[in-house]
């Protein structure tokens, strides 16, 4: 597995990509720390200014005290706690916002992007074809894949946030900076388990999807399957407690496990299970890497008794996303809403069966029925 020549060819198929990785990640959380840096002095400066003094004596009443003001500016999260008890606060700790920016959203794109490039996007090259014929075993070639992806994620994710939070904590007072630690290991850790677990899970799907344009489908399906489902489990809370809040938001961190900088509370619960299905994937793309061969290239389903799982996982994650999106738009309430809203999602899950059967299957089915 440590032969030059391997490592060579691996890194040919993603150098193009790995200068945009680490400009990604630079602008995500370098830049976007040095813009939330300038943000806190502008909220520093806003509450040393005469105008808001001035506002504090117009209306005594709502004026804000020395502490709120203080709590307001120190920063306490890097990506924010919900609120889980019944009081609620007024004002709360300094609120980073570069989580929500564009450069963020694409490194998410781009750790998915790199995993495609290993094993999925080899296939449209033929890279595979040259990879087949190379002295080395599969789970070497695996090995190295894994390896060389974790790397690049592992620089570019540590060298831009630390350089991000060394700005910031440079720009901005020690006595403003009161960090909740277990927060910030959950965030920090889960955030690069997200990543490797987003780089690893096109990999695994390219090793059990022949086709490249199935396997892209395919890793954009289950990427989304997460979050999909916990707003349809939201949806379903929402109909069971008739709009009244419930303990979803207490477990909802096992559904963030592909966002990085998304848990919303301090548990190391979600760490544990990114952990496991890290070593878990790694274990079954061992196992399909060893039994994956030329002869499957462009099969849709490299085993033939996958079918059947790739049907169902797909027929119900376009099932929960038809009754989200009608749900959303036409906001159903009630017996009724409750009663439509699974009927939806029932009947997008059955027809994505039968049309998944067809064309799995073709004529096969027609005479089955």
């Amino acid at each position: 597995m440590w032969q030059k020549g391997l490592w060579y060819k691996e890194w040919r198929g993603i150098r193009w990509v790995v200068p945009l990785v680490f400009l990604v990640f630079l602008l995500a959380f370098f830049v976007g720390l040095v813009n939330e840096s300038d943000a806190w002095n502008k909220s520093q400066a806003h509450y040393k200014s005469e105008d808001f003094q001035v506002e504090q004596e117009l209306d005594p009443d709502f004026a804000m005290t020395k502490q709120e003001i203080r709590d307001d500016l120190t920063v306490r999260y890097l990506a924010y706690e919900t609120k889980l008890s019944d009081k609620v606060d007024q004002y709360t700790y300094f609120f980073f916002s570069f989580t929500v920016s564009v450069p963020f959203t694409l490194t998410l794109v781009l750790a998915v992007i790199l995993g495609m490039c290993s094993v999925i996007l080899e296939r449209y090259t033929r890279g595979n074809h040259f990879t087949a014929v190379m002295p080395y075993s599969k789970k070497a070639i695996l090995g190295v894949k894994v390896l060389l992806g974790f790397a690049v994620i592992t620089v570019s994710y540590f060298v831009s946030l630390g350089l991000g939070v060394w700005y910031f904590t440079s720009q901005v007072p020690a006595e403003f900076i009161d960090f909740h630690h277990q927060k910030l290991i959950m965030d920090v850790l889960g955030s690069w388990l997200a990543y490797l677990l987003l780089f690893l899970l096109p990999i695994v799907v390219g090793y059990v999807i022949g086709s490249p344009l199935g396997g892209i489908l395919a890793t954009a399906g289950l990427v989304l399957l997460p979050s999909t489902i916990l707003t349809f489990v939201a949806h379903m809370e929402h109909f069971m407690n008739k709009g009244a809040s419930g303990d979803l938001s207490y477990w909802s961190d096992f559904c963030r496990i592909l966002e990085p900088l998304g848990f919303i509370r301090p548990a190391y619960g979600p760490l544990i299970l990114q952990v496991g299905l890290l070593i878990g994937a790694l274990i079954f793309a061992g196992i399909v890497a060893e039994r994956e061969s030329l002869e499957t290239n462009g099969r849709l389903f490299v085993f033939q008794k996958m079918r059947a799982w790739g049907i169902g996982v797909t027929a119900i994650l376009i099932g929960m996303l038809v009754a989200n999106m009608v749900q959303d738009f036409v906001k159903l309430s009630g017996t009724a809403g409750f009663v439509g809203f699974l009927a939806i999602f029932g009947v997008s899950v059955m027809a994505s069966v039968i049309v998944g059967i067809r064309f799995i299957y073709g004529k096969r089915f027609l005479i089955f029925l």
